[in-house]
């Protein structure tokens, strides 16, 4: 039994199923049998390795509809195990079949068919010998019920392996019956290409198809290689899913706006290239990733790097800072924090008449040698700078020098000591230390010359110099 078995199952797989359909309405059924006493199921009902119990059984079975089928069925056998019984049982009964290939659950084109089936019918058991149990030999009322599979092997025929448990109505022993066999059509329908379908029905009676396809195959118009029920273009070939694909990125000609180009989804098949986030055709620096419509801006000042004057510091001009806002960057801007001319450096104009009132201090502060002492001739012209700087908005830097007589060491502290004497009389008289910056240079640029009196005398001074800041 286990080699038939084996046998059968592997010519399955070669075959494709036939069934019956309202064109092929009876077959008959074949089948050898063995009959296992209900009694110890791990011993006696799956017992395969015995042959004592053997029989045949033979059907009638009539299609219905694509979910059931009817069948009428008698068999003859042995019903033998061990000592408790050692018999003939021959049955008769009536079953409705519910098959899986229905359409609902599996193809009705299935290679496999499973069913279930359940009746009604008699038992009748003779030449009984029971050891353990005693019952009359006669016929009993029963309930099949069971399961099983259908392989095509030929054109209107039929593997048929099925099991049957038969519940016995009367109290007589239960019994399962294991069977395999042959069912043959008995309406001699012809299908000639195998395909389940017969020719009658068949649109392509020579070549296999599906039914789905009223058995014709399914065709390939652009002969791409894929059938043309899941091609989105069947009468183009393409290598896409049996689109076209120009350019191979995986997205098909048809949605594809560069379709020559290889580019990505997020851009429609067009390119980035650098990988920045804006595609080719939009990107003004393409191979280089950037921020800027697709350029690098280091400094993040919305002015690209290849015309960013300072491409690593913000700013408004060309790329770099302008504090003042003067149009003159910081780099090159005197004044940096107060705007001014371009002309002027970036500082603001100084009018004349605050240069000259300046020159005239300069003139008028004087020392005696070797003292940071002012003389009061200073004072007059020191006070109008008083009331210049309470009216403008500008500070002063301070600088202070001496003749070239004496130790350089120190004529160089006695010039900051002057220096600081002139923003001391400044302090005085309302300036903030915040604008005067004082400092000294000693005997350095001397404006005169150091071998007269005079020239000395003119050496020994405190320059006076607008800054803004």
């Amino acid at each position: 039994m286990k080699k038939l078995l084996l046998i059968l199952a592997m010519a399955v797989s070669t075959f494709g199923l036939s069934a019956q359909t309202e064109d092929s309405p009876w077959w008959l059924t074949l089948e050898l049998t063995n009959n296992k006493l209900d009694y110890k199921w791990y011993d006696g009902m799956f017992n395969f390795g015995e042959l004592d119990n053997s029989g045949f059984r033979v059907g009638i079975e009539r299609y219905l509809n694509p979910s059931f089928d009817l069948e009428l069925g008698a068999s003859y056998g042995s019903l033998v195990y061990k000592s408790i019984i050692d018999g003939k049982v021959a049955d008769l009964d009536l079953r409705f079949a519910y098959k899986l290939d229905n359409g609902y659950i599996f193809k009705r084109d299935s290679k496999v068919a499973p069913y279930l089936f359940a009746g009604f019918g008699v038992t009748s058991f003779s030449k009984i010998e029971p050891i353990y149990e005693e019952f009359n030999e006669g016929t009993y009322k029963m309930i099949p019920l069971g399961a099983g599979l259908k392989f095509k092997v030929v054109e209107n025929a039929e593997i048929n392996m099925r099991a049957a448990y038969k519940k016995s109505i009367d109290n007589a022993p239960n019994y399962l019956q294991y069977a395999i066999g042959v069912s043959f059509s008995l309406s001699g329908k012809k299908d000639s290409d195998g395909d389940g379908i017969y020719d009658k029905e068949d649109m392509c009676p020579t070549e296999a198809g599906p039914l789905e396809n009223k058995g014709c195959p399914w065709p390939d118009t652009d002969g791409d290689g894929v059938l043309d029920k899941d091609d989105p273009c069947p009468t183009t070939a393409g290598t896409l899913n049996g689109c076209p694909d120009t350019d191979g990125d995986g997205i098909k000609d048809s949605e594809d706006k560069c379709p020559t180009v290889a580019g990505i989804a997020k851009f429609n098949g067009c390119p980035d290239t650098d990988g920045d986030g804006i595609q080719d055709s939009e990107d003004a620096c393409p191979t280089v990733a950037g921020t800027l419509n697709g350029c690098p801006d280091s400094d993040g000042d919305g002015v690209k790097d290849s015309e960013d004057a300072c491409p690593t510091v913000a700013g408004t001009l060309n790329g770099c800072p302008d504090s003042d806002g003067d149009g003159v960057k910081d780099s090159e801007d005197n004044c940096p924090e107060t705007a001014g001319l371009a002309s002027n450096n970036g500082c603001p104009e100084v009018k004349e008449e605050v240069k000259k009132v300046l020159e005239l201090a300069v003139k008028d502060i004087q020392f005696n040698s070797g003292s940071d002492v002012l003389k009061s001739s200073a004072n007059g012209s020191l006070d109008q700078v008083v009331e210049l700087m309470k009216a403008e908005d500008f500070s002063l830097e301070l600088s202070g020098y001496t003749d070239s007589t004496g130790d350089a060491a120190k004529n160089l502290d006695l010039s900051k000591r002057r220096a600081n004497a002139v923003k001391q009389y400044l302090m005085n008289k309302g300036i903030a230390a915040s604008r005067l910056f004082a400092d000294g240079y000693g005997i350095v640029n001397p404006i005169a010359d150091n071998n007269t009196a005079v020239g000395r005398a003119s050496n020994r001074r405190v320059e006076l110099k607008i800054i803004f800041r």
